[in-house]
């Protein structure tokens, strides 16, 4: 398993419990925390309370949005190299330009269909048992 402690930045409670489901679904060994505030997450990244393998993150949020967090989680150097997935609903140019922008950012549109968006997760975070299917 490449990835065991995931944290998801989200602030839409529908969106989280859907993907916490997921992530149960693909491993239920995995390790989340979940984070409704991009400016609590961050916060908590730089105090060491959160130490997550890899963030997804919804773009679209108050307080900070996911450009904003992208960049001053990449000006902290022990937070710099977590790998981060634009999770989002919207998909466009604006999140094509923080894929580019930032280095070590995918981008995964949000799913309506469960079983797709456990497919796609699981690419990502088992990358190694996805290839083998």
């Amino acid at each position: 398993m490449k990835y065991r402690n995931i944290l998801l930045v989200d602030d839409d409670t529908d969106e989280t419990e859907i993907f916490v489901m997921a992530v149960n679904a693909i491993n239920q060994k995995i390790k989340y925390s979940v984070e409704n505030n991009a400016l609590d997450a961050l916060k908590k990244l730089q105090n060491s309370k959160l130490s997550p393998d890899i963030i997804f993150l919804d773009y679209h949020m108050p307080y900070l949005d996911g450009t904003e967090f992208l960049k001053l989680l990449r000006d902290v150097k022990e937070l710099k190299k977590i790998p981060v997935v634009l999770y989002s609903g919207h998909s466009g140019t604006m999140l094509k330009d923080a894929e580019d922008k930032f280095k070590k950012v995918q981008f995964l549109k949000k799913q309506g269909d469960f079983k797709k968006l456990i497919e796609l997760l699981r690419g990502i975070i088992m990358p190694e048992e996805s290839a083998k299917k």
